[in-house]
């Protein structure tokens, strides 16, 4: 006899808190329903027009905690602060990471790593990306302060400078 296939429930969203930088240097805080197993690439690529955060504020405001709408494409960074979404997708053999340098607009230079095919041009690999892409061990300059794995948006980019070899490590 063969096994009775049982019908299974969909995972519900996860309640999931954020950071988000919008461009005009705006930062808010907040929580979205992130899918169970979703990156924050993902969710951010699927989000077009608004969207829903709650108990959110701006940071740096006295404003009481509530639900704010914010448009995604004016969000210019992203991060899950308590590292509770994994923020890239998972990367598949055959991929390298790439030391980059982005000057986003508005003049905030940001640092990290970039997955990237082997042997693949920069240029490709940020534009498959599709509207956010994966920033891992971010620095944020001139500041030099670190925010850990984070998502941007890549028409928030003004200039994506590539540091492997570069003597532009060195701090500044």
């Amino acid at each position: 006899m063969s096994e009775i296939s049982r019908p299974t429930r969909p995972r519900q969203p996860i309640a999931r808190r954020l950071q988000i930088l919008l461009r005009d240097g705006t930062a808010i805080e907040g929580t979205v329903k992130v899918g169970a197993g979703q990156s924050l690439v993902a969710f951010l690529n699927a989000r077009t027009g608004w969207m829903n955060l709650m108990q959110a504020r701006r940071t740096k405001s006295d404003d009481a905690e509530g639900h704010l709408i914010v448009h995604s494409d004016h969000i210019v960074m992203a991060s899950a602060p308590d590292g509770k979404v994994q923020v890239a997708p998972t990367t598949s053999a055959g991929m390298d990471e790439h030391i980059v340098e982005f000057v986003l607009l508005g003049g905030r230079t940001v640092r990290g790593y970039v997955p990237a095919a082997s042997g693949q041009r920069l240029s490709d690999a940020v534009s498959a990306s599709g509207r956010f892409m994966a920033l891992s061990l971010a620095r944020i300059f001139p500041e030099g302060v670190d925010v850990g794995d984070v998502a941007i948006q890549t028409a928030g980019i003004a200039i994506v400078r590539d540091l492997r070899g570069a003597a532009a490590l060195e701090p500044e």
